[in-house]
């Protein structure tokens, strides 16, 4: 008579255990951005500045949103009227979330783009965004924390006339996340379709 002895669990055992650790890794494994990860994380550039509607403005005061910061100037023919309309677009993908979603436009050509200047231009996409006008030195201390390039050309009339000028300037996407930190940056041409997946990583981390 054959006897049944009990088999061993051990090898079930040790099959569930690497499936929960396989499980854990996938779980606990960091989410991954399609623009460029900053690292280290540092906290954003401050952006001291006035608001298109004359109201002060500091990054501090969208902190516990995620901020899009993007530069740019209103005599711009193309980059950056497409920006603006590109974030218009942005929002209406996140629909009642863009509330949590500060769209922050900077101007690199303080001597054109006035507070009253920006007020005409940044609404026309959407009263929600921010216009910041920045002095030259505030604009400057800008330019350092992010490294930006900006570079103005020659007015048409020559130098020392009021006429039309183009400013060359970086046009990437700066994305802040709720902790004021300077996360992710994409290039200027990203498009909605890529950015809206990191802004929603950065929109399910709570601060």
């Amino acid at each position: 008579m054959t006897e049944n002895f009990p088999r061993s669990r051990a090898p079930f055992k040790a099959l569930a255990l690497g499936l929960a650790l396989l499980l854990s890794m996938a779980c606990s494994k960091a989410p991954e951005f399609v623009g460029t990860l900053q690292e280290p994380l540092l906290p954003g550039p401050s952006l001291e500045s006035t608001n298109w509607d004359g109201q002060p403005f500091q990054i501090d005061d969208v902190r516990g949103k995620v901020a899009i910061v993007f530069f740019g100037y209103t005599y711009c023919p193309d980059v950056c009227p497409f920006a603006l309309a590109k974030m218009k677009q942005l929002y209406s993908k996140l629909g009642d979330r863009a509330e949590e979603v500060a769209i922050v436009f900077v101007s690199v050509d303080p001597h054109r783009d006035s507070v009253e200047k920006l007020s005409r231009y940044v609404p026309n996409f959407d009263r929600r965004f921010y216009g910041l006008h920045m002095s030259f030195d505030q604009l400057d201390n800008a330019i350092e924390a992010l490294t930006l390039t900006v570079q103005y050309g020659q007015p048409k009339d020559g130098p020392g006339s009021d006429s039309f000028y183009y400013v060359d300037h970086t046009g990437s996407y700066f994305l802040i996340d709720r902790e004021g930190r300077l996360h992710v940056k994409h290039p200027p041409n990203a498009t909605v379709a890529q950015l809206l997946p990191d802004v929603e990583i950065l929109l399910a981390s709570k601060e």
